[in-house]
């Protein structure tokens, strides 16, 4: 899919350290790497810094050890982007934490090298705090280069690495158990308040895996997280360091800031989450400021609030209407099979609730609603097919916030007052994140947490915080709670972002001055406009049609350009194919894909699912301009129709989606093929 979820929501989301670390020999290095699957590079070890070469800031402490450093292993990259910096990535084994203290963990990293002259770069790098807990980042560390890693990597290197329990570092046990009642969510009429007893017994099973694997439930925490962030600090070879946190990591850097400060040069923070708030039962507070952003939003523009007058009054009703006859649609299950779903209230706010993320689909709520006043499916079809939850891999999640929040989550606390009480439902289960999991917590803690670790943390340290209005999870007023706390804090509030607060060339380029200069005073104008959530073009965009306009494209950027035409739609490169995609919400993956002879990119990754070995098959249809053959696959999570010249090699795809508008081959496709010259 185009579009990949940055950070998990959560869930889909101190003493000092031991002076000395158990020794790793080479032979259990190799079995956690195949493990793992990842290859050791045995003839590049790695190699730390000359500390004589360092520069130090000397207003700041530093990362201070005895004793042997953990051993670091080096192995292959799981992302391969020729346009990246260089990096090293490896794995560093740190010792058992916890109530036992017997196993090791493996913690994977990727180290990006500064690319600007050598008198430039600085010796502080910038290590990312991804989100979860449970989350992950080093596979999709080449998606979000530009966002997380590209603003520093001119003067510093840039530190990604998988926290314990997720991704490629060593991770808890699969919760399968909690597969097949999750189905049942979406596959019965039944309520779902009458299977999340059922729901939340197979999560409490889950606990029990914990007693025939290495791993310890304990060893678990943000207080257990933050060691192993300073560690990894102290195994690289880094003495000072700049933090940048998002959602679950804005968590992981106060306590790091609370518990062992040394060596934090600066701190940026998205999507804060404040140590002292309690994330499990304010889901449903969070996410109606969030709501009443966007519809304030809509009413500050003439057209949406024309055609949208009361949003909340048009949500509560599709709601209800859901919640009394669901939408039956067929989900992709395999190329040629369907799995049959219902779609109900509780769904759609759970849809809902995912598009707040990202201001830009957040925007898309309105027209949404609109359309469906106006007898408009196909936008609540797409969303349907692309909210299906997976309930697998939610142990790790557990065990953090039942240590973290579950002691401290009052009656009180879980009853705040909501103006639209409907949308309670999305804190129940199966959302893992809700006041439901907090009833199994007793199965998933082994040990108690410290009273402190509900107290505000304060620091002073120079930091950066970002906060989105459309933010359904950590909602801007949490960032209030920080930034008024913090003497060294400048705070920057996005009325167009939502938990995404921290993208886009204007937080790109404050990001970036920041850890130039920490104390300098930011401009952040750039963030003072709109003051609402803009509204796309509304309603009338879903019926426009669409218009055909001249493009060049360098496919294989040698200069040689190809004349064409090509649907007005918003276009992206990968690798040496062209997209144009039609881009109507955040769900609409229909695209045109051009191609040079001998491309290597895979169209087939287009569809929902990716089913690179599905087979073309010759279809031929009366459309089809002359010279080209026209070729097609098939399949339950939508069709890829290809016009691919035998004499040129060149090639032109169409991805459409189940239920797409029919007329787009013969008005799309086909004009496009028929513009390619024989000149290519």
């Amino acid at each position: 899919m185009r579009r990949v979820p940055r950070f998990l929501a959560f869930g889909a989301i101190v003493g000092l350290i031991a002076a000395g670390c158990a020794e790793t020999s080479a032979s259990e290095r190799e079995a956690i790497a195949a493990a793992r699957g990842e290859p050791l590079i045995d003839d590049a070890p790695f190699v730390l810094p000359d500390p004589d070469t360092i520069e130090l800031d000397p207003d700041v402490d530093v990362i201070e050890r005895t004793g042997e450093r953990p051993d670091v292993s080096r192995t292959t990259c799981p992302f391969e982007r020729e346009d990246l910096a260089d990096a090293v990535c490896g794995t560093v084994v740190l010792p058992g934490r916890g109530l036992d203290a017997e196993y090791e963990v493996s913690i994977a990293f990727a180290r990006f090298t500064a690319t600007g002259e050598s008198e430039a770069v600085r010796s502080d790098p910038v290590v990312y705090l991804h989100g979860g807990p449970g989350g992950a980042i080093l596979d999709e560390a080449d998606v979000w280069y530009e966002s997380i890693v590209a603003p520093f990597i001119e003067t510093r290197d840039v530190i990604l690495y998988d926290q314990r329990g997720g991704g490629r570092s060593t991770t808890t046990p699969r919760c399968h158990e909690v597969s097949a009642s999750g189905e049942r969510f979406h596959s019965t009429a039944t309520p779902h308040d009458a299977l999340a007893p059922d729901y939340l017994a197979d999560l409490a099973a889950c606990a029990t895996k914990f007693d025939d694997v290495t791993t310890d439930p304990s060893a678990f925490s943000s207080r257990i997280n933050a060691q192993d962030l300073v560690d990894l600090m102290w195994a690289l070879g880094v003495q000072q360091y700049n933090i940048y946190g998002s959602s679950y990591g804005t968590r992981l850097a106060q306590t790091v800031l609370r518990d062992e400060p040394a060596g934090v040069r600066s701190v940026i923070l998205s999507g804060a989450y404040p140590v002292e708030v309690n994330l499990m039962g304010s889901i449903p507070t969070s996410m109606e400021g969030a709501l009443d952003a966007v519809f304030a939003g809509c009413a500050d523009d003439d057209t949406c609030a024309a055609a949208l007058p009361d949003g909340w009054q048009a949500l509560e009703d599709l709601v209800a209407e859901l919640d009394t006859n669901p939408l039956a649609i067929d989900l992709a299950y395999t190329l040629d099979e369907v799995q049959p779903t219902l779609f109900d209230g509780t769904d759609l706010l759970n849809g809902l609730h995912s598009m707040l993320y990202v201001g830009a689909d957040a925007a898309d709520i309105p027209d949404l609603l609109i359309d469906y006043a106006d007898g408009h499916t196909e936008r609540l079809e797409r969303l349907a097919r692309n909210s299906v939850f997976d309930y697998v891999d939610t142990a790790t999640f557990l065990l953090v916030q039942c240590a973290d929040e579950a002691p401290f989550t009052t009656d009180d606390q879980l009853a705040r007052p909501l103006t639209h009480e409907f949308l309670r439902a999305v804190d129940l289960a199966p959302s893992i994140n809700g006041i439901d999991s907090l009833t199994i917590c007793d199965e998933w803690t082994t040990d108690v947490a410290a009273p402190w670790e509900d107290d505000p943390v304060t620091w002073d340290v120079p930091t950066l915080i970002f906060a989105g209005a459309t933010d359904p999870i950590t909602p801007p007023a949490w960032a209030d709670i920080l930034a008024d706390r913090l003497p060294r804090a400048r705070l920057v509030h996005r009325a167009e972002m939502g938990h995404d607060s921290d993208e886009g060339w204007c937080a790109t380029g404050l990001m970036t001055a920041f850890v130039e200069h920490p104390d300098l005073l930011l401009d952040t104008s750039c963030a003072g406009s709109p003051t609402h959530l803009p509204m796309p073009n509304l309603a009338e965009r879903f019926r426009e049609p669409w218009q055909l306009v001249d493009a060049s494209l360098d496919l294989d950027g040698d200069g040689e350009y190809l004349d064409l035409r090509l649907p007005d739609w918003w276009g992206d490169w990968r690798e040496d194919a062209h997209i144009r995609w039609r881009d109507l919400d955040v769900w609409d993956l229909t695209a045109v894909i051009v191609r040079n002879p001998g491309s290597t990119y895979d169209v087939t990754t287009h569809l929902n699912y990716e089913w690179v070995d599905a087979d073309w098959a010759e279809f031929p249809s009366g459309v089809t301009p002359p010279g080209w053959v026209r070729e097609v696959i098939f399949s339950t999570a939508g069709d890829l129709i290809r016009y691919r010249n035998p004499t040129t090699g060149m090639d032109v795809t169409l991805h459409l989606q189940v239920g797409a508008d029919p007329r787009l081959e013969a008005e799309i496709l086909a004009p496009v093929a028929r513009s390619i010259g024989d000149d290519v």
